[in-house]
């Protein structure tokens, strides 16, 4: 009785147990299932305030709140939502109503779609909430703002407000950034240095700021209070004066530090000596000057990117630089460094070394071996020095390189048949120097090129019938050479050719049809679509030959390609002007080729009929040949094209109709045989009268009209009227229409008089 009455005992207590369990759990599925509801509720809120709630079809009642689009759901409570690229057109303040304030949520993207108001509108948040990024959008606010906005969301650590329009009034006010560890208010509005001091004061946990592209003005304040911050990128504003000591002294422990493209001067920023965890460092595109203090460099075991590009710097290289064992990428670019590339280049332990740029500088005598020693090198620039002796074969180990530049410089010798081993190459440019012999056939190996180049240098011998077989080659500019023989047909089989330069050499024969063979098919990528291309026309018969001038100049002042020969001696003021674009994207949005230059050459034959296929054709040079023959008809659908120029040739007959339909800017048919009336309609009859001359057969604007000149059957009736207009003076016609006026005013005077 005794055990039962202790076991009855303890069944009350289970059982009293078990009442509060149940009720426990049910309490708590209750509050999960309010919870949920709340959820759901806001959630479809915010869908109901949109423009078009259709945009988020499957918030609805009929899912549940963790299948909604976008939502991912700890338990049963929506823990981040993620939209991107989808225009919700949203207030907001209607997203800091119904999403900031569901109460697990930890990281909120709303990227890119199309929100608008004002970050101030800031009903509550979330106290979970970690991450929010509100980038790519069109919201306003200010710096108060945005502070405010971190110190309301207690737990946020990282805030993405880039893209946007932040920037307005400034109020010295603003809260302090407490447990924020992330900032990116990159591409706003931020022009007042006040806003930068404040933020350089109140930097907290902050170890992540990003103010690249704002228009911030004035000189760069102190950085206090940064013991945390590692990112500071302060690129692309307009922040000028020097760089006084101190300014970054408490930041110890930055790895990256961004002032590219201001206006700084004077020296180098002096603290960036004790920044010994430095793994970026880009000072370019200001106008800092002096010798650079590359040897204080070597306490940076971990700098990996150096970036001084187009800055005044000047001095030697030392080759200590090359004792940073991390460094991968080193663009000195236009500045004034000279002397010799040091030899110990990439010496001792196997170097990391992936881009170097020394282009637009003054560095002198020959290229090292040890650049062989660079075993990761993907690219190397070194154009526009004063480099001289021959190109090493030894560069022909360098099996990951991707372009190899080096145009203006004084190289001579051959092209390195080793250079065939370089299977990753795609840009070989090494015009305007004084290379010799042929283009060595083992090059074929390099099937991945893109962009050949060689021009101006004193190359012989025939185009290899090889690079037909190269397949994503784009651009092909081997003029100014010595080059014989016939033009390769099988240039015809490389599917995205864009830009052919083969002018002023002695090539002969025919043009093969089979250059057009390739339209349609154009569509290689050159790789960076920011490189930036000079192309002009030069005019100037006494100096040099008509020619075209194509060069890639990316790390190249504007103004230091005067330092080119054939730029400085030859004329520029006429001709089309240069044109700065992308040849990469030209070459992705069109049909076929878009540049074709054979001038200055020993052609013959007739002009192909089949070059009308290039229907993206926008230059097309042929001039100084012996092409004879007709001017084919079909050539007046070629609508794209800007320049034609078939001067001194021996075409003959008649300027077919058709070429009225061009809308060229540039024309020269001048030094031919050709005959007959310029059609007066389009564009022809507005170019000046040297366009024409020296064909003895030509005749009608802007020529001296066709008098009595017989009307051949394939002239048409509109050029036989024009013939007749031309038969008679102007003083004639005067007197007609004088005449005819008289007597129509007689006639209404005797018709009113009768009345």
């Amino acid at each position: 009785m005794t055990i039962t009455t202790s076991i009855g005992g303890m069944t009350k207590d289970v059982q009293h147990t078990m009442v509060t369990l149940y009720c426990f759990l049910h309490l708590l599925f209750f509050c999960v299932l309010s919870a949920m509801a709340r959820d759901v509720d806001n959630l479809i809120s915010f869908k109901n305030s949109l423009p078009n709630p259709n945009l988020l079809s499957n918030w609805n009642r009929m899912h549940g709140v963790c299948e909604f689009q976008g939502e991912t759901c700890k338990g049963s409570h929506v823990s981040s939502l993620t939209i991107r690229g989808l225009s919700l057109r949203a207030d907001f303040s209607s997203v800091s109503a119904h999403i900031l304030s569901l109460k697990n949520l930890e990281a909120l993207s709303l990227h890119s779609t199309n929100l608008t108001g004002s970050i101030s509108a800031l009903a509550n948040c979330t106290m979970r909430l970690k991450k929010l990024d509100l980038s790519r959008n069109n919201l306003r606010g200010s710096m108060y703002n945005t502070a405010s906005l971190g110190a309301s969301c207690q737990s946020l650590q990282s805030l993405n407000l880039s893209n946007n329009y932040i920037g307005q009034s400034f109020n010295h006010s603003s809260p302090v950034l407490r447990s924020l560890k992330m900032l990116d208010l990159s591409y706003n509005k931020i022009t007042t240095n006040k806003d930068l001091q404040w933020l350089f004061s109140k930097l907290g946990l902050l170890n992540y700021l990003n103010l690249a592209h704002n228009n911030i003005q004035g000189t760069i304040p102190k950085v206090t209070n940064c013991t945390f911050l590692q990112f500071l990128d302060l690129s692309s504003n307009e922040l000028s004066s020097t760089v006084p000591e101190g300014t970054f002294s408490g930041c110890l422990n930055l790895t990256y530090l961004n002032l590219s493209s201001n206006h700084f001067t004077g020296k180098a920023p002096p603290d960036i000596e004790a920044f010994t965890n430095l793994n970026t460092l880009s000072l370019s595109n200001n106008d800092f000057s002096g010798v650079f203090p590359i040897l204080s460099m070597v306490s940076m075991p971990r700098l990996q990117v150096l970036e001084l590009a187009f800055n005044n710097f000047n001095g030697s290289l030392p080759k200590s630089i090359f004792k940073l064992k991390s460094l991968m990428s080193l663009d000195l670019s236009a500045n004034s460094f000279s002397g010799l590339i040091p030899r110990s280049l990439c010496t001792g332990r196997i170097s990391r070394l992936e881009v170097l740029h020394l282009q637009d500088n003054y560095f002198t005598g020959s290229l090292p071996n040890s650049l062989s020693n660079c075993t990761n090198l993907i690219s190397l620039d070194l154009s526009l020095n004063l480099l001289s002796g021959s190109i090493p074969g030894s560069l022909g180990s360098l099996f990951n390189l991707n372009e190899l530049i080096m145009w203006q410089n004084n190289l001579n010798g051959e092209i390195p048949a080793e250079l065939s081993s370089l299977k990753s190459l795609e840009n070989l440019i090494l015009d305007f120097n004084n290379l010799t012999g042929t283009i060595p056939d083992m090059l074929a190996n390099c099937t991945r090129l893109k962009w050949i180049s060689l021009a101006s240098n004193r190359l012989i011998g025939p185009i290899p019938i090889w690079i037909g077989t190269l397949e994503k080659l784009v651009i092909l500019i081997l003029g100014n050479n010595s080059f014989t023989g016939s033009i390769p047909s099988e240039l015809g089989d490389c599917k995205g050719l864009g830009y052919l330069d083969l002018s002023s050499n002695q090539l002969n024969g025919s043009i093969p049809p089979a250059l057009a063979k390739q339209s349609n098919e154009i569509g290689a990528d050159l790789g960076r679509d920011d490189r930036p291309y000079f192309s002009k026309r030069i005019n100037d018969d006494r100096l040099c030959h008509r020619m075209d001038i194509f060069l890639e100049f990316d790390g190249i002042r504007y103004n230091d390609l005067l330092r080119v020969p054939s730029i400085r001696y030859c004329n520029l003021l006429q001709g089309y002007t240069a044109d700065i674009g992308r040849i990469s994207q030209n070459s992705r949005n069109s049909k076929s080729m878009l540049f074709l230059d054979l001038s200055y050459n020993q052609l013959d034959g007739q002009i192909p009929t089949e070059i009308s296929a290039l229907q993206s054709l926008t230059v097309l040079s042929i001039e100084h040949n012996q092409l004879s023959g007709p001017l084919p008809d079909e050539m007046g659908g070629m609508t794209s094209l800007i320049i034609l120029d078939l001067s001194h040739n021996v075409l003959e007959g008649r300027i077919p109709s058709s070429f009225s339909t061009l809308s060229l800017s540039q024309l020269d048919l001048s030094n031919n045989m050709l005959s007959g009336p310029i059609p007066e309609q389009g564009s022809l009859v507005t170019f000046p009268e040297y366009s024409f001359e020296n064909n003895s057969g030509l005749c009608g604007l802007p020529l001296p009209p066709c008098n009595n000149r017989p009307t051949s059957k394939g002239d048409g009736s509109q050029q036989a009227s024009m013939m007749t207009y031309h038969q008679y003076p102007l003083g004639w016609w005067i007197t007609v229409v004088l005449l005819f006026s008289f007597f129509f005013i007689i006639g209404f005077v005797i018709g009113q008089f009768l009345k």
